[in-house]
């Protein structure tokens, strides 16, 4: 999983990540704020520790689920109904789902929380 952590001409932080992963870059840009980022990572060393089996967060555009073995992120538009697609056509949904090992996750938080405070 590669991605980069960038300033848009406006000075806001944004995150940006390789094909199958590209959800992680519009959570974190929209919705990780550098507590947030801090408690998620709270969160993660429990799941590890094995003192808690899952955790789910809703957020306003994506539902976070993570578990011992992996972390998933899924939008809310992935409720799509594709009974209603016309023959031949395909819906476009990698950008709105994406799943990594907890230590990968645990890592990008890390990096992003100290790219928005500046360390």
């Amino acid at each position: 999983m590669e991605f980069e952590f960038l300033r848009d001409l406006d000075g806001r932080h944004r995150a940006r990540f390789t094909m199958g992963h590209e959800a992680l870059g519009q959570w974190l840009t929209d919705e990780v704020d550098p507590a947030e980022a801090s408690e998620l990572l709270r969160v993660i060393g429990i799941i590890e520790a094995c003192e808690q089996q899952e955790f789910r967060k809703t957020y306003p555009e994506f539902t976070l689920l993570l578990t011992r073995e992996e972390a998933e992120l899924s939008a809310h538009a992935l409720a799509f109904d594709t009974d209603q697609m016309e023959d031949g056509m395909a819906y476009y949904d990698d950008e709105l789902y994406a799943g990594c090992g907890l230590d990968d996750l645990a890592r990008v938080l890390e990096q992003w929380r100290d790219f928005l405070t500046g360390r």
